[in-house]
């Protein structure tokens, strides 16, 4: 039987859904039995798509921003405390149960695992920027749990011409691609 991998991402400009149609290839490529999810604004983050927790593999990807990834991304991994909701504790002053060791997170030889990827333009600080979203999201996937075995970042265009890279309207490029899907490759093949 097939392992199962899910690509959960966001494009805005085209530059993330690039990465994550080149992660599609490689799994194929593997014989993986791949599902694809772009999250826009369309997305309801309370009626989910697919169901994340029931792939082998989870491929989660965003572009940065304002520093951050793209909030859909985000709710959609996020799993709230008992008790609670994705938005908030409970009515009335409620509070949800203690939450003692069963609560820990263990990664066995059954958890899932998965990789973190963003695409950034970089207008302040080049690369550093996408490092606290990149890490965010990883922490997110870890909480389902998925244990994350990566992280994986590239350039891309957007609209100003200003700033650490100015445009990058050639970005990601055929080599950002090559090097996103080496990257993943090699990840499967640590994993056997």
């Amino acid at each position: 039987m097939a392992k199962k991998s899910l690509i959960m991402y966001a494009s805005l400009t085209g530059n993330t859904e690039k990465v994550a149609l080149r992660f599609k290839k490689v799994f194929e490529k593997k014989g993986w039995k791949v599902d694809v999810w772009k999250v826009d604004n369309d997305t309801d983050t309370d009626k989910p798509k697919y169901d994340i927790k029931k792939y082998d593999f989870l491929c989660v990807g965003s572009p940065i921003l304002h520093k951050w990834p793209i909030p859909k991304v985000i709710s959609l991994l996020s799993v709230p405390p008992p008790g609670f909701s994705k938005n908030g504790p409970p009515p009335e002053g409620g509070h949800p149960p203690p939450v003692g060791h069963e609560a820990k997170i263990v990664f066995g030889p059954n958890t899932p695992k998965g990789i973190a990827f963003c695409t950034y333009g970089g207008i302040h600080l080049g690369p550093k920027e996408c490092e606290p979203a990149i890490a965010y999201i990883s922490l997110i996937m870890e909480h389902i749990p998925c244990q994350v075995l990566g992280r994986f970042a590239c350039p891309g265009k957007y609209a100003e011409n200003t700033g650490w890279y100015q445009d990058l309207p050639e970005r990601p490029n055929e080599r950002d691609l090559k090097k996103a899907g080496t990257f993943l490759e090699e990840t499967l093949e640590d994993m056997e």
